[in-house]
C-alpha cells in the first residue's frame, strides 16, 4: 500500500557536507586581498569549472580542477601533496587555507566536485550516467533527470549499489513509503548506480518472446524455401 502521505519527515543532514572520495574532480577556489598570487593556485581550475554548463558537465573535463587520487591526495602549488580524502567538505576547505596561509594572506577557499555523477539504468526513459553541477541529489531527483520510469518498472523495489572504500553495497528502496527518506541512499553519493528492475509482466513478455521467436523463424524460413521452390 502506499503510504508516502503528506507530512513532516526528519532526514540526515549529511549530504549537505559529504566526505571527499578517491576520484573525485574538485574545483578549489581561492580568493585573497592578494589577488595575484591567489590566481596562481586558481589556474588548475582555468577553464572555469564554476561556470560549467551541462554539456561540459557530461563530458567531465579531465584536467579541470585537483584529482583526488588513489592515495586520498591532491597536489597544491607550494603545499605539495595534501590528504584530503575521507574528510568533509568543510574540513578540507579548513586544512586548505591553514596550509595556504603562510604563503597567501587570509586565504578564502571554496570547494566544488565537478565530476559528481550518477547511473541509472533498467526501465527508465532515459538510462545512462548523468553528471550533477552540484553535489546534492536525491532518489527521485536522479529517477527524474532519467525520465521516470517507464510502465513496466517496480516502484516498490529499486536497487541502488554504492562503492565506499573499496567495498559494494546494495540498498533496496520502495518509492511508495515514507521510510524513504530515512534511506541511507535517499541523498545519493558520487558513482552510485540505480537499477529499476523489470515487473512479471515485462519479463513474461520477454521469456514469450524468446520461446517464440526461433519457431517463427523456422517457420518463415520453410516457407521461404517452400515458395523458392514452387517458382522453380
Amino acid at each position: 500500500m502506499d503510504d508516502l502521505s503528506a507530512g513532516k519527515y526528519n532526514e540526515q543532514v549529511d549530504f549537505q557536507d559529504p566526505m571527499i572520495q578517491v576520484g573525485d574532480q574538485l574545483s578549489i577556489f581561492v580568493s585573497s586581498p592578494n589577488a595575484e598570487l591567489a590566481a596562481f593556485y586558481n589556474m588548475p581550475n582555468s577553464s572555469s569549472a564554476q561556470g560549467m554548463n551541462n554539456i561540459q558537465l557530461q563530458s567531465a573535463h579531465p584536467i579541470i580542477g585537483y584529482l583526488v587520487d588513489a592515495k586520498g591526495e591532491i597536489v597544491m602549488p607550494k603545499i605539495g601533496n595534501l590528504k584530503i580524502g575521507g574528510l568533509r567538505f568543510s574540513e578540507a576547505k579548513l586544512l586548505i587555507e591553514q596550509k595556504m596561509s603562510p604563503y597567501l594572506k587570509d586565504p578564502v577557499v571554496s570547494l566544488r566536485c565537478v565530476n559528481f555523477r550518477i547511473t541509472a539504468i533498467g526501465e527508465l526513459a532515459k538510462p545512462g550516467t548523468y553528471y550533477v553541477p552540484y553535489h546534492e541529489i536525491n532518489i527521485l531527483q536522479a529517477l527524474g533527470l532519467a525520465g521516470d520510469l517507464t510502465i513496466n518498472g517496480v516502484r516498490t523495489d529499486i536497487l541502488v549499489i554504492r562503492q565506499s572504500e573499496g567495498v559494494k553495497e546494495t540498498f533496496h528502496l520502495d518509492l511508495t513509503s515514507k521510510d524513504i527518506v530515512n534511506s541511507p541512499v535517499y541523498h545519493l553519493k558520487s558513482g552510485d548506480v540505480i537499477y529499476v528492475k523489470p515487473n512479471k509482466t515485462k519479463i513474461n513478455t520477454s521469456s514469450t518472446f524468446f520461446q517464440v521467436w526461433p519457431t517463427v523463424t523456422s517457420a518463415v524460413t520453410l516457407l521461404v524455401l517452400v515458395l523458392t521452390n514452387i517458382r522453380n
